[in-house]
């Protein structure tokens, strides 16, 4: 696991795209072209160097796989920076409760999304 912050631009690019990609297949929306996924892709990298920078990018292919098979809202048509945004802040509240339940003393091994701390190199 690579926390975004340690990851290349074009590393961290790539893996949106891979990611963008597949959101779109499980989605059923297959009709995307190559533009849209670029400026997606592009606009992912970018929100997340710039405010998901702690995660680890599994943490955001998490996001986007729960927000995928998560019930379907009103307010949902087809993948948007709004709507991949709503999964990453969800994500983030799920990632920081886990860290607050074993702050308080559960068991890290048994609180689902617990990930400890990256460590420091000095």
């Amino acid at each position: 696991m690579k926390l975004i912050k340690t990851m290349s631009k074009q590393d961290l690019l790539m893996l949106s795209v891979d990611l963008i990609s597949k959101t779109y297949i499980e989605l059923g929306q297959n009709n995307v072209d190559e533009d849209t996924i670029s400026i997606m892709s592009q606009s992912l990298a970018d929100d997340l160097a710039r405010m998901y920078k702690n995660f680890y990018f599994e943490d955001a292919q998490n996001a986007f796989n729960l927000g995928v098979r998560s019930p379907i809202t009103s307010d949902f048509i087809h993948l948007t920076v709004p709507t991949y945004m709503k999964w990453l802040r969800k994500h983030q509240d799920v990632v920081w409760d886990a860290r607050s339940r074993v702050d308080k003393g559960e068991d890290p091994k048994q609180v689902p999304h617990y990930r400890p701390e990256p460590k420091l190199l000095r």
